[in-house]
């Protein structure tokens, strides 16, 4: 769980966007109950920064590998995490084709095929988790708006995973240094309880 600068907020609106233009309309989308559409442009830098979502998503998930023997990391293949984890922990910034490379890299040549078919078992979990909970916020009626944010795709234990609620126009000098989609350096990794979160994973491994 980690509470992000006001960028990772920016991230947020856009998936939010992206989700309500794809779909009816639900309680609490606007006070008029109208769709919200994503402009060309915000389109575009958000399916520039999709591989970086991605590859969030997925490291966030490593630690849970460590659960079960027969899916923890081992000693081999810790001593190739580790430089990959490292990077992202000291990174100004990661860009999209970073973040695909760094994703091939991890899931084809360091996990195991077992251990991806786990990853994608418990993204789906995810998945149902967050889509269970937003079918029950819009039954409540809550809105979105200016009682803050949540950016799918990154929940859970992560890096970047379930946000803390802030309010809308709060934290601009606190996001300074790490820009929103299109809008300078972004590394999810580097700030908050993400980093914490990916600080501690780094030590788990280095004591194997």
């Amino acid at each position: 769980m980690k509470i992000q600068p006001f960028t990772i907020l920016l991230l947020c609106s856009a998936l939010l966007l992206g989700a309500a233009s794809a779909q009816q309309t639900q309680p609490g989308q606007g006070q008029n109950g109208q769709q919200r559409q994503l402009d060309p442009a915000q389109r575009a830098r958000f399916q520039a920064m999709q591989p970086i979502f991605d590859l969030s998503s997925r490291v966030s998930l490593l630690p849970e590998l460590e659960k079960n023997k027969a899916t923890a990391v081992t000693k081999a293949q810790a001593k190739q995490l580790l430089p990959l984890l490292q990077k992202l922990q000291t990174s100004a910034s990661i860009t999209g084709p970073d973040a695909t490379k760094m994703l091939s890299q991890i899931e084809d040549k360091i996990l195991s095929d077992k251990q991806v078919t786990a990853l994608d078992d418990l993204d789906l979990k995810r998945q149902e988790e967050r889509r269970a909970a937003r079918q029950k916020a819009g039954a409540s009626g809550n809105r979105q708006g200016g009682a803050g944010f949540r950016i799918p795709g990154l929940p859970g234990g992560g890096f970047g995973g379930r946000q803390g609620q802030r309010p809308a126009g709060q934290g601009q000098q606190a996001g300074q240094g790490q820009g929103g989609p299109g809008s300078g350096p972004f590394n999810p990794f580097k700030m908050g309880r993400g980093a914490d979160a990916l600080k501690a994973y780094i030590a788990v491994l280095q004591k194997k």
